[in-house]
């Protein structure tokens, strides 16, 4: 239920305006608008949200591909991403059965003639399209791929043996693997290859010199011939085989017949994305890299990957020592077992977890380089770009961050953005303009076609204060069937539901344009950061990786770190495990000889087995020149070692960036900071669903603070602000979940302006700052004294006081125009929830009802020094508020209040709210009636899917239930679910406000 009131029910609002003409308080700014103005009202494309469009199997419409784009360019998204995937979505791939269109498989010629058509049509409409590189929404595959160029692992068998003797057995071939992952069709591999044979003799601390490698010795069959030395011995005979991991979720036809292509190999690197390319440039050729312009690698759920044809060599080759005796450390320990991980040690625990290190990192440093670093190669030469969701594979997401064009994270509905994910701070230290995310995926149990703006944007903005600024919406699913099937195609059971044929779709334009204009400001110049980490983000701070900082061209400037993208740091800090490759502590070493500052603990071992145990030697002298107290007398040494990083800060006398110097909860209070061209930018927001009264101080002096409000594109001069000590504070009234950009940009003048404005009354909650519409806001009706205090010293006392509010009471006409279904009207004597109702056609009623009252307003209403505002009050969903035929604004979360003045005139006036709730009742309604279709798999709480489209619909025949006026593939309801409340609940209030200058 929403209200308009969040922190006191039994109050209502009262509504005040302050006049910012007094003086030194201009309303308005310079009057030709600056091109950080003109992004801001009219964002670009590139600074609108994105979609993920999913086409579901053989389901897909040269009609429906129009009507979606069209949709998408008049509701403010800048592009889409098509993913090719089963035809229904629970888990994973769970097909649903006659499908209309079977003809249309994946790259079938009407497939083909579809990408075409969706190419032509976003050139047509100024739109970007890209593609996911594979089937499915993970990871790199096809059914092009092979055994022999999948994903490979080791796979062994073992056979004890008594020594002494001369032996001839046959060693049994190693099981191969079964994939049981996400998207698992269970299917056993077939394809297997011998790499090595290992005999280990069954004895305690076991070392590599003891490891035969009798290879040689077994012949194709398996037969091992050998003469063993006394003693009890393991036999192993180590392979390798496919994986058998596959993407997923596929199109149907592809379901057991695609896989997970081999990522630490260049050679299938290569073929995987010649398959994916050349049949692009052959069927799109005109519009690659123009209006088809990126491809997408999603988040990685391939599972494990430790070997590849080539892998021995690669290792040699990186570490310097053979890692073939070491791969016995895979294998189960003599009196353990692998499911309880208790694996072989060789040499020590200590040499074992070295060599595992090393093992690990040639592992990753292969998915980069002969994986993700050659398809982003292959995609620029073609002219296209890379985004990558750079996590949870057995590389490094710092490495994948930086390599990616548009690196990208992801939240989900029922989870906020995670605050110390590095992914923003790796792009900036890159010099990555663009951070995406996939934004607002929702399990079923959270997003049942109930989702709406408000439970939408506390996690947009905790997104964008992490440091994202292009949000990828999960889910626009491609509608390809007449529009009389709504709400149509899901994605299964996954959302968030956006579409054409979602209910807000219209007034749901009001919050696209929020998230662009919030966008196009946080798209605009560099996210400021105060220093750089490496290996792992700590603070407010740029990131890089290992490997990064290793291959990056750092200079040292005037004792500023200077990165190969220009970024420019004080220090440098590293993780304080005292663990470190000595190649890192010789850069470091070469920068502190330079003249920079790094903060790090004093290396004491190398994690890597490679020049063991020289390598720690080698850390022990480095640490004793750069960390000892005794330092050579001739030491040429510029810069300095730190132990901490709050200890660099103190150094460098770094000020907060941001404070919140008080606030009835500050840790519900963020922002993010980005600098253009000599403007500070920053973004705050209140992620309380409570207002919240606060005094910020900002890193800033000598700039004017502004006010730039992303939900109407307003910008206005703060009015209460002060200057002290080189910061900035000011002070601000947000409501709920409000956000607003505090810009700096503008010389201060010297005018005298309010610094501070306090209220005896602590319990009122008011507006001094004018963040949304310059509206202070009261919690009761009697007048209130405030003392304002101006920069000049002086103080004044002024009084804040509101109207009674005027209840709009009596009959309401109320217009429906349901989203699917024939239009009816209703008068309603007094509001109500119109799942209380007890009229069937109100109570599920989906769609836009429109209340309609004549209200009359005196000449002594409308006088100069008096505002009215309408107070909805509680509504369910969102409200568009027209008076006299004047649209003024759609209010999507609340308080659902709004001034009103301007297009009233004396007399009667026709105010008209239309209110539009989502598609739940309507879905609830329809389970009244019997199902004319075959129902699916049931999944209790999280809904059930159509086993199969109903004939009656593959030839567009009436359908049987007629009661029933939805269709979907999937349905979270029952009969008995409970109702969402919808409509306008009120109470709706004309306050009649006294204007009032600071």
């Amino acid at each position: 239920m929403k209200s308009s009131c969040q922190v006191n029910q039994h109050h209502f609002h009262v509504l005040l305006r302050f006049i910012l003409v007094c003086a030194g308080l201009p309303v308005a700014i310079a009057q030709s608008p600056s091109t950080l103005e003109n992004r801001f009202r009219n964002p670009p494309v590139t600074a609108k949200p994105y979609v993920w469009w999913h086409w579901m199997g053989s389901n897909f419409s040269k009609v429906g591909i129009t009507k979606d784009l069209e949709a998408m360019k008049e509701a403010g998204i800048g592009g889409a991403t098509i993913f090719n995937l089963s035809s229904a979505v629970q888990e994973t791939h769970v097909p649903t059965q006659n499908n209309p269109w079977p003809h249309q498989t994946y790259r079938s010629p009407a497939y083909w003639e579809a990408l075409k058509h969706a190419a032509a049509e976003a050139s047509r409409l100024g739109l970007e399209i890209g593609l996911h590189n594979t089937v499915g929404y993970s990871t790199t595959g096809g059914p092009w791929v092979t055994q022999e160029r999948a994903m490979q692992k080791l796979v062994w068998s073992k056979t004890n043996v008594e020594g002494g003797q001369q032996l001839s057995v046959v060693l049994a071939e190693p099981p191969k693997p079964i994939f049981t992952g996400w998207g698992s069709t269970r299917t056993p591999a077939t394809y297997y290859r011998d790499m090595v044979v290992l005999a280990l003799p069954e004895k305690a601390n076991a070392g590599i010199r003891d490891v035969v490698d009798l290879t040689g010795n077994m012949t194709a069959n398996g037969q091992l011939t050998w003469s063993a030395p006394a003693g009890k011995w393991t036999v192993y005979r180590i392979g390798h085989s496919p994986t058998m991991a596959n993407p997923h979720p596929v199109p149907d036809e592809l379901i057991g017949h695609s896989l997970e292509v081999d990522k630490m190999n260049a050679d299938q690197t290569n073929f995987h994305w010649d398959q994916v390319l050349e049949p692009l440039k052959n069927h799109l050729g005109p519009y690659l890299g123009k209006s088809f312009r990126h491809m997408l690698i999603d988040s990685y759920e391939a599972d494990h990957q430790d070997w590849t044809v080539g892998l021995q060599d690669e290792f040699r080759r990186r570490k310097g020592y053979d890692p073939l005796p070491w791969l016995l450390c895979f294998t189960p320990s003599l009196t353990g077992t692998a499911d309880k991980g208790e694996r072989q040690i060789l040499e020590n625990k200590e040499q074992t977890t070295r060599f595992l290190w090393d093992y690990r990192d040639v592992i990753s440093q292969l998915f980069y380089e002969k994986g993700w670093a050659i398809a982003k190669k292959k995609l620029n030469e073609t002219g296209l770009t890379l985004q990558f969701e750079p996590y949870s594979g057995p590389f490094d997401m710092l490495e994948g961050a930086a390599l990616a064009d548009l690196p990208m994270g992801e939240f989900w509905t029922h989870r906020t953005w995670e605050a110390t994910n590095p992914i923003p701070a790796v792009a900036h230290a890159t010099g990555k303009q663009l951070v995406g995310a996939e934004a607002f995926t929702g399990r079923p149990e959270t997003s049942q076609w109930t989702e709406d703006p408000a439970f939408l944007k506390q996690s947009a903005d905790g997104a964008f204060v992490g440091g994202i600024n292009r949000l990828i919406l999960h889910h626009w699913v491609h509608q390809p069937f007449d529009d009389r099937y709504q709400p149509g195609m899901g994605m299964g059971w996954w959302g968030t539901h956006f579409s054409r044929h979602q209910t807000w779709a219209e007034p749901g334009k009001a919050f696209f344009a929020y998230l662009g204009r919030c966008q196009a400001l946080l798209q605009s110049g560099q996210q400021v950061a105060d220093y750089l980490c490496v290996g792992k983000l700590e603070g407010f701070a740029d990131v890089l990786s290992i490997p990064d900082f290793l291959r990056d061209s750092i200079r040292v400037e005037k004792g500023n770190i200077v990165l190969a993208s220009g970024r420019t740091y004080p220090f440098i800090a590293f993780p304080k495990t005292g663990q470190m490759l000595p190649e890192v502590a010789r850069k470091i070493k070469r920068l502190v000889m330079a003249g920079a500052t790094v903060v790090s603990a004093r290396p004491t071992t190398s994690p890597s087995l490679v020049n063991y145990p020289a390598c720690d030697d080698t850390l022990r002298v480095l640490g004793e020149q750069l960390w000892g107290a005794n330092k050579p007398a001739h030491t040429d040494q510029k810069g300095a070692i730190l132990p901490t990083v709050a200890e660099a800060i103190r150094r460098f006398g770094i000020q907060p960036d941001f404070v919140v110097e008080s606030a009835n909860d500050a840790s519900k209070v963020h922002a993010a900071h980005r600098r253009e061209q000599g403007s500070d930018l920053y973004f705050v927001a209140n992620q309380a669903d409570v207002p919240q009264r606060v005094t910020l101080s900002f890193r800033i002096a000598g700039k004017q603070p502004e006010l730039w409000q992303a939900e109407d594109g307003s910008i206005r001069n703060a009015p209460v602000w002060q200057q002290k000590n080189g910061r900035t504070s000011v002070q601000l009234y947000l409501k709920g979940l409000q956000s607003v950009f505090v810009v700096f940009r503008k010389p201060v003048s010297n005018v005298d302006h309010p610094i501070r404005v306090a209220v005896a009354d602590t319990a009122v909650h008011w507006i001094v700052n004018a963040t949304a519409t310059g509206i202070p806001m009261l919690q009761s009706q009697e007048s209130l004294q405030a003392n304002v205090t101006y920069s000049s010293g002086k103080t004044r006392r002024i009084t804040l006081g509101g109207q009674p509010a005027q209840e709009l009471k009596g009959e309401w006409r109320v217009a429906f125009t349901p989203k699917l279904g024939t239009p009816f009207q209703r008068s309603f004597t007094r509001l109500v929830d119109f799942s209380q109702h007890p009229d069937t056609a109100v109570r599920y009623f989906a769609g836009t009802a429109a209340y309609q009252k004549t209200m009359l307003v005196k000449s002594t209403d409308l006088s100069r020094n008096q505002r009215l505002f309408l107070a909805l009050g509680e509504l369910n969903d969102l409200a568009e508020v027209s008076v006299n035929g004047k649209k003024l604004g759609v209010l999507w979360y609340p308080p659902y209040e709004l001034d009103i003045t301007d297009a009233l005139t004396v007399g009667q006036n026709q105010l008209e709210i239309k209110v539009t709730n989502n598609w739940a009742n309507r879905l609830i309604g329809d389970e009244q009636y019997p199902a004319d279709f075959d129902w699916g798999p049931d999944r209790d709480d999280k809904g059930r899917a159509i086993k199969a489209y109903p004939d009656w619909f593959i030839q567009q025949k009436p359908r049987p239930s007629a009661g029933r006026k939805t269709f979907s593939v999937w349905y979270y309801h029952r009969k008995d679910s409970p109702l969402q409340p919808a409509g306008l609940v009120g109470p709706v209030r004309l306050v009649a406000v006294q204007q009032t200058g600071l």
